[in-house]
């Protein structure tokens, strides 16, 4: 059974195929969709698991393109580290037991 998806339609100068080094309309939809949701991932607008999803990649297949990109992933904040703080030193009282 075939599921049915909506599509968005964009007109876009054939510049792009330029821009993207694109030498197929394939290749050309396949780098915009991804710029797209890298984009939207560093808007903050998805999660890291939808923009993988916006870009038909797999989480894996989406974190290699950021960093071959040098665009951070994961965000490490002062919450974060308070926590690892914690559980290291409770680890730390584990094994001096």
């Amino acid at each position: 059974m075939a599921i049915d998806e909506e599509y968005l339609r964009v007109n876009l100068k054939n510049d792009f195929k330029e821009v993207f080094k694109a030498d197929s309309e394939k290749y050309l939809h396949e780098n915009i969709k991804i710029s797209l949701a890298i984009a939207a991932f560093i808007e903050k607008r998805v999660t890291l698991a939808r923009a993988a999803e916006l870009a038909d990649k797999n989480l894996s297949e989406f974190i290699k393109i950021l960093t071959r990109y040098q665009i951070p992933w994961m965000e490490y904040t002062e919450d974060t580290f308070l926590q690892d703080e914690k559980t290291l030193e409770e680890l730390r009282g584990i094994e001096n037991d």
